[in-house]
Order: structure tokens, then sequence, then C-alpha cells
């Protein structure tokens, strides 16, 4: 049983504590009134601070099992973290498809949605910016609470998030303990950092540092503008899209067990073929190198070393054209947006099923995946909602309510998360 579980049963049977209405009639059989309320008033104080006495040890001790949070340029803290490492959940499908945005737990066998946004635009000095109000999962009571953080990653095995502040970008990022629901440390940084990724064992961070937010609207700065590298092919015939410019400036590699940053990696914003303006990195799915993801169809991501060096590709290393990517096995590949999507075979390319949805999110084992599905007959791409589905596309099952319009301003959109 965790601190919060076992505090909050403790708190739910101190509830229940009281004296009996007849114990001084018990206990003094019939005497004088006067003696009798005198007594009872005693009775009952020596009950009440017995229960109390019996109490209050429980649950002060894992109040005081709560480490102090550090403080930037405080003394060092050590952050219980542990290499990520996957089970077989008790649940294997938990849906909530009676509220939307969801109330309760939404997983479907490896992964979980451990936390969702909604979104607004606003105008700051002119310009339209995008601003997300994050939800995060609470195990205990299998539900989500509306958080004040700025922007949210939760970590493989839904333990640990590292959370950022408002007003991005920030110079600190805190280490949130999910069970305490309290940030356990504060890691800080010279240049400023607008977003944050997990690697893949849930041991350290990378996160991406900009010099302006990096949902601000730069279609507007002209000057800045990275230029298109890349041109129609008899493969892929379509217009290279345009290059909008990015703020981003670089990385840093953060170790969650000591809250501590690495050196600043200065990184070329316009390396990568990119038409989005956040351009966060993320890991290569063994977690030795940083990837820095491109939005270009069929285009390869870039990669780099620790020191952020470019680097080549990992052996092995996927084009991947879908947020699936590629099965817990190895052995299959989840293919690109647009109903139907396919699954392929990565050693042959032979297509082994299709199914009738428009994303394929998430792996939720071997031979199912939660994805993108839409409403009744699909009359409308954005009237959709988060289902679970089959390799050869059958046995579907819904696991959140159906957006009446995903794209509309306030619509909550799912984060997954390996549990």
């Amino acid at each position: 049983m965790t601190p919060r579980m076992l505090k909050q049963t403790l708190e739910e049977w101190s509830r229940e504590v009281h004296v009996p209405a007849d114990l001084a009639d018990r206990a003094l059989h019939r005497r004088s009134r006067l003696r009798l309320t005198r007594f009872a008033g005693v009775v009952a104080c020596a009950a009440v601070v017995a229960a109390v006495a019996l109490l209050v040890p429980l649950v002060v001790v894992p109040l005081l099992d709560k480490a102090p949070v550090s403080q930037v340029g405080g003394p060092p803290v050590v952050v219980p973290v542990q290499p990520y490492r996957q089970t077989t959940p008790a649940q294997d499908v938990l849906a909530d498809t009676e509220n939307s945005p969801p109330k309760t737990m939404i997983a479907a066998g490896r992964v979980a949605v451990s936390a969702y946004y909604t979104r607004r635009v606003r105008t700051v000095a002119g310009r339209k910016m995008l601003d997300r109000t994050w939800y995060l999962l609470d195990q205990v009571t299998g539900s989500y609470e509306k958080t004040e953080w700025g922007w949210v990653e939760v970590a493989p095995g839904l333990r640990w998030a590292a959370v950022l502040e408002k007003e991005l970008p920030v110079r600190r990022i805190g280490i949130f303990d999910m069970e305490t629901r309290r940030v356990r440390a504060w890691v800080p940084v010279d240049q400023p950092v607008g977003g944050v990724s997990w690697s893949p064992d849930g041991t350290r961070l990378v996160a991406t540092a900009y010099d302006e937010s990096p949902d601000l609207d730069r279609t507007s700065v002209d000057e800045q503008r990275c230029p298109a590298r890349v041109a129609a092919t008899p493969e892929d015939p379509r217009l290279p899209p345009q290059m909008i410019s990015t703020s981003r400036t670089g990385f840093y590699v953060v170790d969650a067990a000591t809250a501590t940053a690495g050196d600043f990696h200065a990184v070329d914003p316009c390396l990568t073929d990119n038409s989005n303006m956040r351009r966060d990195f993320g890991w290569s799915d063994d977690g030795t190198l940083v990837r820095e993801a491109s939005n270009i169809w069929k285009r390869p991501d870039a990669f780099y070393d620790l020191d952020g060096r470019p680097h080549d590709a990992p052996a092995g290393y996927v084009v991947t054209e879908s947020k699936a990517g590629v099965s817990p096995d190895g052995t299959l590949l989840a293919g690109p947006d647009g109903m139907p999507t396919k699954v392929t075979e990565l050693s042959t390319g032979k297509v082994v099923g299709r199914q009738q949805v428009l994303q394929l999110l998430a792996w939720a084992d071997d031979r199912r995946l939660v994805a993108l599905g839409c409403a009744d007959t699909c009359g409308s791409e954005f009237h959709n909602g988060l289902v679970l589905v089959g390799v050869d596309g059958e046995d579907m099952v819904q696991l959140s309510v159906y957006r009446k319009n995903s794209q509309e301003a306030g619509t909550w959109q799912p984060a997954l998360t390996p549990r």
C-alpha cells in the first residue's frame, strides 16, 4: 500500500471513530445527573484522545516519508527513479465512454492515457499563441485532475512526470511525484526550455530550449524562415511544404535521479526539414541518441549523440509513418494516417491487416493498437475518439466518448504512455 493510499484509508477510518451515546450510563449505572454529566465528558474526551493516539502515529509516518522539495541552488536531491520495466496490467482495458473530457482512467494493454490537455488560442503582442490546460492522471483515485502546469510529460510506468510552469519557456524543470502529488525536485537550467521528453527507460529527460514560446505563431517572422530543402520526387510528387522558422536553440539531457542537467547543446534550428513551430527533441528507441523528428512524409528523422553532435541513425532504424511505429516485438509496422489504415510485416512489406480508423496512435500489445476512430459512419473525420482495434481490423472497442469536433478550441487531446 502506497503512502497516499494508507493516508486516505486512515482518514476514512478516523471519520468513523465515535463515542457511543450510552457509554456514560453503562459506566455509572444511574448515578446522579451532575456526576453523570461530568463523568461522561471525561470518558468521551479520554475515548477521543485514545483514538487519536492510535491513529496519529500511523498517519504521520507516510507524511514524514516525503523528502523535502529541492530548491534552485539548494542541496542536492536524490529522486528514487527506477528504470522502467513493462509489467502485465491488472486490468487490460479501462474505458470512459460517458464523459468528455474523460473523468476516469483510460488504458488498453501496455499503454494508458496518462494526461490530456485542452487548448485555446490567445493573442500576445498581436501574434497568436496556443495555450494548453493540462489534466494529469491520479492512479489512487483513478481520475484526471486539472493542473497548474504549462507542460506535462509522464514517464513510462506512470510514477513520475516532468512539469514546466506556465508562460513557456521557463528556467527550471519540475520532477513531479505522481504518488504524493508534489514536485520532488526542481532542475535549474541556464537556457529557458519549452518541452521535455522522457527516455524509454524513464531515467532521463531531453529538455528542448527555446528563445520564446514554442507555441507562438511565427508565420510573420519572415527574416527567420528556414528554407525548404526538399523537392518533389516521383515517389513523393507532393510539393514541399513551406518551412517556418522556430525559436528552438538546442537541448539539455537531464538525469532525473539526481535532478541535474548536463551541458547545453546548441543545434541548428533549420537542420531538419520541418514545418512546425514547436520542434521538441525526443529519443531513439534504445535511448542512446537524441532524435529530431521530421514532419515531412517519408523523410528520415535526424539523430544526435548526447553531446549534441549529429549522428547516424541507429542500427535497425525504420522510417515510420504513424505515431504507433513498430510493434513491441519488432515484427509489424503501423501505416500512415487515413481511413483505412494498414499494418505491414516489417521484414516483407506485406499488408497483414487494414483497420477502419483514422490514425494508429500506440501499440497496446503485439496484435492490438490504440487508434483514433470516427463515430457512426464517419460522416466527419473530426467526430472521433479513442478505440482499441486488432491488427486484422476486428474486435474494435470504444475507449472514450467521440468528440464532436476534435479541432475545436477546448477539445481534449490525449497523451499516451507505457504503464
